[in-house]
């Protein structure tokens, strides 16, 4: 009877341990859009919103099915991809900087305010002169992602460095640790929740920049897309596109969040 009695907790415990539960991260932001997108279809039902003038749920997805069975926004998202990776992959070179930057001081002090200005400018409005430089094609796109990308990562870096506690530097050196060992073993593992920071801020900007710049000069891309939906007042159809953009923007957040854990475990902990 014991044994039976034993059987019956462990069955009962393993069972309760198997129950798989949908995680809260996952679960909280989808009851969210589920109650945002039946309050905004019920709204155009309802004729509350003017199709001219914008549009819901059933239409815009309606539009996304089609210009996803013609294909059409693989081809856009293929040339904006492209683009948003060549730039961003360059301004990566924010990282290395932003270390060097973060331990010198005396390097710090020579180029902050310059670093500062230019994080500061407005760097959307200078698109017309990036064309004018670097041409219609590709390049003007991708040093836009570029240099809207590069002054988030340099900044998060360098702030990641500084923030570093004195009491693991001062035990690295009286250890003997060279300045290599340093930055690998102390520097760079306090600086890297700043740097993932850096590099989700860097990537909304690169999407936007991509964006902005294929739509005041290109002929493919999402941007494109967006702009050419718009001038033939095809409401819905530019919010799908919009939409795909959101999807992908979540996506390679989502990424980088898995990228975070495998890099650095402690941060979950």
């Amino acid at each position: 009877m014991q044994e039976v009695g034993v059987t019956k907790n462990l069955s009962s415990s393993t069972l309760k341990k198997s129950t798989w539960k949908i995680p809260k991260g996952v679960l909280y932001p989808s009851v969210t859009l589920l109650i945002i997108l039946i309050i905004w279809e019920l709204c155009g039902r309802l004729n509350l919103i003017d199709p001219f003038m914008f549009s819901w749920p059933s239409k815009i997805f309606t539009e996304a099915i089609v210009f996803f069975v013609s294909a059409e926004v693989f081809t856009h998202l293929a040339v904006s991809g492209m683009e948003v990776g060549i730039g961003f992959a360059m301004a990566l070179i924010g990282i290395p900087i932003g270390l060097t930057m973060g331990y010198w001081k005396n390097l710090e002090l020579a180029f902050d305010p310059f670093v500062t200005a230019l994080y500061t400018t407005p760097m959307i409005a200078l698109t017309p002169l990036f064309v004018l430089w670097f041409g219609l094609d590709t390049l003007s796109k991708v040093m836009m992602v570029f240099a809207l990308s590069i002054f988030p990562i340099l900044i998060n870096t360098m702030s990641g460095v500084k923030m570093t506690d004195p009491s693991l530097i001062k035990a690295a050196r009286s250890y003997g640790a060279s300045k290599g060992q340093m930055f690998k073993e102390v520097i760079l593992p306090s600086a890297f929740p700043f740097i993932i920071t850096g590099i989700r801020l860097a990537l909304g900007r690169a999407l936007i920049a991509v964006v902005v710049a294929e739509m005041l000069a290109g002929n493919k891309g999402i941007g494109y897309a967006i702009r050419h939906a718009s001038e033939l007042f095809q409401t819905a159809q530019y919010l799908a596109y919009v939409a795909v953009l959101m999807v992908v923007a979540v996506l390679l957040t989502e990424l980088l969040k898995i990228f975070e854990k495998k890099i650095a475990p402690w941060r979950n902990l």
